[in-house]
């Protein structure tokens, strides 16, 4: 793996991340995560937005509409920031949101505390999606 390589890319070849794969797009979670839950859906080609086609783009969206719903049901946030990174490559991060989730600790130390991890969320997302472990 080039050591330039970008962050998405080597987020969505990461199993130990992977939430799911359809055709060409993964999900996958974010390996720095703003709050539990945080997704990346991003396809396996890295491109910027001006060189993906339309229908990529609206499944992208269509499964960011998906994963609310399961983030929802796994994690009842008070809501949710969904962004679009148009390039280096284009991706979409759906990251939940609960009242006063900025702590002290990020606020004054610049760090970011996330009650659980990595493995406990793919674990939970999982098994509310019908995958098991």
């Amino acid at each position: 793996m080039a050591s330039d390589e970008c962050w998405v890319c080597r987020g969505l070849r990461s199993e130990d991340l992977v939430l799911m794969r359809e055709g060409d797009i993964v999900v996958f979670l974010n390996p720095e995560p703003f709050n539990n839950g945080h997704l990346v859906i991003a396809p396996t080609r890295h491109a910027p937005i001006d060189e993906v086609d339309e229908s990529l783009l609206l499944r992208m969206l269509l499964l960011a509409k998906r994963f609310v719903e399961v983030l929802q049901r796994v994690y009842a946030p008070h809501g949710f920031n969904i962004d679009i990174a148009p390039s280096p490559h284009v991706h979409i991060q759906v990251v939940p949101r609960w009242e006063g989730d900025v702590s002290f600790v990020t606020l004054f130390h610049g760090l970011k505390t996330v009650p659980e991890s990595l493995r406990d969320s793919l674990r939970r997302l999982r098994e509310v999606m019908g995958y098991g472990t």
